[in-house]
C-alpha cells in the first residue's frame, strides 16, 4: 500500500532557521527590561536616559518597517534575513560592551531594526514557501519568538551570577547569531527561491471582499492585545486595590497563558481559518474586560489575567494571517505595511489610554478595550472573510510536490 500523502505543512532547514533566528533575536529584546537596572548600575545614567533604551527598540523597528519592501525588492529575503542576523550579533556585541549610554542605545536600535527585519521577511517567506499553511506556519514563528522573549526572565539569575555578569547574556546571544543561526541561513539559502511568491493565491484557505479592512482589524485588535499586556497588573492594583506581589503572580499566569495560547493558536489559525481564531480572541478579551472590573478576589483576578493573556495570544499572528490572505501574491509589502501600521498602534494606543486613565481614572479608561474589541469586529465584517471558500487542493497537493523535490 502506498502511504497517505502528507498534508500538513514541511518543516524544512530554511524555515527552521528562521525559526531558530526568531527565538534567538528575541533574547535580548525580551530581557531589556531585566537587564536595565544592571545596566543603569554599571553605567550611571537617569532614568529618562533608561527609557530611551525602550524607545530605541522601537524606533529600529519603525525604520526596518518603512525601508522593508524598498529592500526587498533590491536585493532579495534571505540577504535581508542574513544582514538581520549579522546586524542583531553587532548590537548585541556592542551591548556587551557598552560603556556609554550612546553606544547601548545606538545598539538597541540596530537590535530593534535587526528584529522588526527579521519578522517581515520571515513571515513574507514563510507564506511563499508554505502556501495555505502560511498561515499556521507564522503562528509557530510567533511561538519561537515568544518562547525567546519569555525565557531571559528565567535567566535572570543567572545574568546577574558575579562569575558570568550580565553583559554575558548579550554576547552570549551575539556567539548563537554568529555560531548558529548564520550557517542555518547560508545551508538553506540555495535550497529553493525564497524570494518568489509562489502558488499562495491559489492555496488560500480564505478570500476577503476588502482586503485593506484587514488593516484596521489589525490595529485594533494589536491595540488591545498590548492594552492586556500594559495595563493588566495595574488595573488589578488600582482598581481591584489588590497587593503589588498578586498583580505581578496574576501578570506572570497572564505570560504563561499567552505562551501556551499561541501554541494552541498555531494550530488552531490553519484548521479553523484566521478569521475564526482572532473573532474568538476578540470575543475572549471582552469577557477578560468584564472579570477583570469585578475581581474581588485573587482567584478571580488570576483567572481574569489567565483570560487576557488567552486573548492576546493570537491577535497579532492571526491578524497578521488576515491581511497577508488578502494580498497573496504580495506578502513582503503586506507584511512590511502592516508592521508599520501595528508599531504606531503599540506605541500610540497604551499612551493614550494612560493619558485617559489619568484624567478620568483607569476602570473608566480601560472600557475603552471592549469597545475597541467590538470595532475589530466590525472591521473583519467589513473585510468579508469567506470561510466558505475552499482551498485549491489539487493546485496545493502540486505545489507541495514541487516545493518537496526543491527541499529534498
Amino acid at each position: 500500500m502506498r502511504p497517505a500523502p502528507r498534508t500538513g505543512p514541511r518543516r524544512d532547514g530554511l524555515t527552521l532557521a528562521v525559526f531558530v533566528l526568531v527565538l534567538v533575536s528575541a533574547l535580548l529584546q525580551g530581557s531589556l527590561g531585566g537587564l536595565l537596572p544592571f545596566l543603569q548600575a554599571d553605567i550611571p545614567m537617569s532614568h529618562t536616559v533608561g527609557s530611551l533604551h525602550i524607545t530605541a527598540l522601537a524606533v529600529g523597528g519603525l525604520l526596518a518597517a518603512t525601508v522593508a519592501e524598498r529592500v526587498r525588492r533590491r536585493h532579495g529575503r534571505m540577504p535581508i534575513l542574513i544582514g538581520s542576523a549579522a546586524l542583531g550579533a553587532i548590537g548585541a556585541g556592542v551591548i556587551a560592551t557598552a560603556q556609554s549610554p550612546a553606544m547601548s542605545i545606538g545598539a538597541l536600535v540596530l537590535v530593534g531594526y535587526a528584529m522588526s527585519s527579521t519578522l517581515i521577511a520571515g513571515q513574507a517567506l514563510l507564506v511563499a514557501l508554505h502556501g495555505r499553511h502560511g498561515a499556521q506556519m507564522i503562528g509557530e514563528l510567533n511561538v519561537a519568538y515568544s518562547v525567546g522573549a519569555v525565557a531571559p526572565a528565567a535567566a535572570h539569575p543567572v545574568v546577574a551570577a558575579p562569575a558570568l555578569g550580565w553583559r554575558g547574556f548579550p554576547a552570549a546571544q551575539a556567539a548563537l547569531l554568529i555560531v548558529l543561526v548564520l550557517p542555518l541561513l547560508l545551508r538553506g539559502r540555495s535550497s529553493v527561491d525564497a524570494d518568489s511568491t509562489g502558488p499562495t493565491a491559489g492555496r488560500a484557505r480564505v478570500a476577503l471582499r476588502r482586503p485593506r479592512a484587514a488593516y484596521a482589524a489589525m490595529c485594533l485588535s494589536v491595540a488591545v492585545e498590548w492594552s492586556f499586556i500594559f495595563w493588566t497588573a495595574t488595573h488589578l492594583v488600582d482598581v481591584g486595590g489588590f497587593s503589588a506581589p498578586t498583580a505581578a503572580g496574576a501578570a506572570s499566569v497572564m505570560w504563561a497563558a499567552i505562551v501556551a495560547g499561541r501554541v494552541a493558536g498555531s494550530r488552531l489559525v490553519g484548521r479553523l481559518g484566521a478569521p475564526r481564531v482572532l473573532v474568538a480572541s476578540l470575543l475572549v478579551g471582552i469577557v477578560a474586560v468584564a472579570l477583570l472590573s469585578v475581581a474581588s478576589t485573587p482567584v478571580l483576578a488570576v483567572l481574569a489575567a489567565g483570560l487576557g493573556g488567552l486573548a492576546a495570544a493570537n491577535l497579532y499572528p492571526a491578524s497578521i494571517a488576515l491581511v497577508v490572505s488578502g494580498f497573496p501574491q504580495r506578502p513582503d509589502a503586506a507584511v512590511a505595511r502592516a508592521s508599520l501600521l501595528t508599531s504606531a498602534t503599540s506605541i500610540a494606543f497604551p499612551l493614550l489610554l494612560g493619558a485617559v486613565a489619568d484624567a478620568a481614572g483607569l476602570q473608566l479608561a480601560f472600557m475603552a478595550v471592549p469597545v475597541t474589541a467590538l470595532l475589530a469586529l466590525g472591521a473583519i465584517r467589513i473585510a468579508g472573510p469567506a470561510p466558505t471558500a475552499k482551498p485549491d487542493v489539487a493546485a496545493s497537493d502540486q505545489s507541495d510536490k514541487s516545493y518537496q523535490g526543491a527541499t529534498s
